[in-house]
Protein backbone atom coordinates (compact mmCIF):
# COMPACT_ATOMS: atom_id res chain seq x y z
CA UNK A 1 0.00 0.00 0.00
CA UNK A 2 3.10 1.97 -0.10
CA UNK A 3 2.49 3.46 -3.72
CA UNK A 4 -1.05 5.13 -3.45
CA UNK A 5 0.34 7.02 -0.20
CA UNK A 6 3.13 8.11 -1.77
CA UNK A 7 1.47 8.90 -4.86
CA UNK A 8 -0.89 11.03 -2.91
CA UNK A 9 1.24 12.53 -0.95
CA UNK A 10 3.62 13.61 -3.55
CA UNK A 11 0.49 14.73 -5.98
CA UNK A 12 -1.11 16.41 -2.89
CA UNK A 13 -4.27 15.91 -4.02
CA UNK A 14 -6.97 13.36 -3.97
CA UNK A 15 -7.05 11.03 -6.86
CA UNK A 16 -8.60 7.50 -7.96
CA UNK A 17 -6.63 4.41 -7.20
CA UNK A 18 -7.54 0.81 -7.55
CA UNK A 19 -5.57 -1.22 -5.78
CA UNK A 20 -5.70 -4.85 -6.36
CA UNK A 21 -4.07 -7.72 -4.45
CA UNK A 22 -4.60 -11.68 -4.93
CA UNK A 23 -4.41 -11.96 -0.75
CA UNK A 24 -7.41 -11.70 1.21
CA UNK A 25 -5.29 -9.87 3.97
CA UNK A 26 -3.99 -6.93 2.46
CA UNK A 27 -5.13 -3.85 2.09
CA UNK A 28 -6.12 -3.37 -1.33
CA UNK A 29 -9.54 -2.44 -2.12
CA UNK A 30 -10.08 -5.20 -4.97
CA UNK A 31 -8.97 -8.63 -3.98
CA UNK A 32 -8.42 -11.08 -7.05
CA UNK A 33 -6.22 -11.97 -9.28
CA UNK A 34 -4.55 -8.73 -12.03
CA UNK A 35 -4.01 -11.75 -14.78
CA UNK A 36 -7.87 -12.90 -14.47
CA UNK A 37 -8.82 -9.31 -13.55
CA UNK A 38 -11.31 -7.30 -16.51
CA UNK A 39 -10.66 -3.57 -16.66
CA UNK A 40 -13.39 -1.48 -16.87
CA UNK A 41 -11.26 1.15 -18.57
CA UNK A 42 -7.57 2.07 -19.63
CA UNK A 43 -5.62 3.35 -16.59
CA UNK A 44 -3.00 6.02 -16.78
CA UNK A 45 -0.33 4.36 -14.46
CA UNK A 46 0.02 0.50 -13.58
CA UNK A 47 2.57 -0.33 -10.68
CA UNK A 48 3.30 -3.32 -8.73
CA UNK A 49 6.09 -5.52 -7.27
CA UNK A 50 5.25 -8.63 -9.29
CA UNK A 51 6.16 -12.29 -8.33
CA UNK A 52 8.87 -13.47 -10.63
CA UNK A 53 7.81 -16.33 -11.53
CA UNK A 54 5.12 -14.45 -13.54
CA UNK A 55 5.79 -10.50 -13.68
CA UNK A 56 6.46 -11.05 -17.72
CA UNK A 57 2.82 -11.90 -18.20
CA UNK A 58 2.03 -9.00 -15.55
CA UNK A 59 4.14 -6.63 -17.46
CA UNK A 60 2.58 -7.47 -20.59
CA UNK A 61 -0.93 -7.36 -19.61
CA UNK A 62 -0.29 -3.89 -17.58
CA UNK A 63 0.75 -2.62 -21.10
CA UNK A 64 -1.72 -3.41 -22.49
CA UNK A 65 -4.11 -2.46 -19.60
CA UNK A 66 -2.61 1.25 -20.07
CA UNK A 67 -3.75 4.62 -21.76
CA UNK A 68 -1.85 5.07 -25.00
CA UNK A 69 1.31 6.95 -23.41
CA UNK A 70 0.27 5.98 -19.89
CA UNK A 71 3.08 4.57 -17.72
CA UNK A 72 3.68 0.80 -16.50
CA UNK A 73 6.25 0.60 -13.88
CA UNK A 74 7.84 -2.63 -12.34
CA UNK A 75 9.91 -3.38 -9.23
CA UNK A 76 12.00 -6.07 -10.25
CA UNK A 77 15.50 -7.52 -9.58
CA UNK A 78 18.48 -5.80 -11.74
CA UNK A 79 19.23 -8.89 -13.29
CA UNK A 80 15.62 -8.84 -14.66
CA UNK A 81 17.78 -7.80 -17.71
CA UNK A 82 19.12 -10.71 -18.27
CA UNK A 83 18.08 -14.37 -19.79
CA UNK A 84 16.38 -15.41 -23.71
CA UNK A 85 12.93 -15.38 -21.62
CA UNK A 86 12.62 -11.82 -22.28
CA UNK A 87 14.07 -11.22 -25.34
CA UNK A 88 11.30 -10.37 -26.64
CA UNK A 89 10.15 -7.98 -24.18
CA UNK A 90 13.54 -5.94 -24.96
CA UNK A 91 12.93 -6.14 -28.55
CA UNK A 92 9.23 -4.60 -28.65
CA UNK A 93 9.46 -2.96 -25.27
CA UNK A 94 11.67 -1.63 -24.30
CA UNK A 95 11.50 0.63 -21.05
CA UNK A 96 12.05 4.55 -21.69
CA UNK A 97 13.64 4.39 -17.76
CA UNK A 98 15.37 2.03 -15.03
CA UNK A 99 16.21 3.52 -11.88
CA UNK A 100 17.92 1.25 -10.11
CA UNK A 101 18.10 1.57 -6.09
CA UNK A 102 22.06 1.94 -5.05
CA UNK A 103 20.65 0.46 -1.59
CA UNK A 104 19.30 -2.89 -1.09
CA UNK A 105 15.82 -2.73 -0.60
CA UNK A 106 14.12 -4.99 2.57
CA UNK A 107 10.78 -6.64 2.68
CA UNK A 108 10.58 -7.46 6.11
CA UNK A 109 9.36 -6.20 9.40
CA UNK A 110 13.33 -6.64 10.92
CA UNK A 111 14.61 -4.26 7.71
CA UNK A 112 17.21 -7.19 6.84
CA UNK A 113 17.89 -7.40 3.22
CA UNK A 114 18.38 -10.19 0.70
CA UNK A 115 21.87 -10.23 -1.39
CA UNK A 116 19.68 -8.59 -4.82
CA UNK A 117 19.98 -5.51 -6.16
CA UNK A 118 16.20 -4.14 -7.41
CA UNK A 119 15.35 -1.24 -9.64
CA UNK A 120 11.79 0.14 -11.03
CA UNK A 121 11.46 -0.50 -14.77
CA UNK A 122 9.41 2.23 -16.22
CA UNK A 123 7.48 1.69 -19.68
CA UNK A 124 5.90 4.49 -21.69
CA UNK A 125 2.86 2.66 -23.57
CA UNK A 126 3.53 3.38 -27.47
CA UNK A 127 7.02 4.14 -27.15
CA UNK A 128 9.88 1.73 -27.48
CA UNK A 129 13.32 3.61 -27.34
CA UNK A 130 16.68 1.50 -28.60
CA UNK A 131 17.66 2.00 -25.23
CA UNK A 132 16.84 2.75 -21.66
CA UNK A 133 17.98 5.61 -19.48
CA UNK A 134 19.74 4.47 -16.45
CA UNK A 135 19.37 6.98 -13.62
CA UNK A 136 20.81 5.39 -9.66
CA UNK A 137 18.42 6.68 -6.58
CA UNK A 138 20.94 7.48 -4.21
CA UNK A 139 19.92 6.76 -0.64
CA UNK A 140 21.42 8.45 2.76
Amino acid sequence: MSYPTAIQEFLSRDISIDTIDIRDDSRANLKQDYLKFQIKEEYNVIITNPPFSISLDIINKALNDVKEDGFVIMLLRLNYLGGKVRQELWKNNMPKYIFVHNRRMSFTDDGKTDSIEYAHFVWQKGHNPKFSQLKVLISA
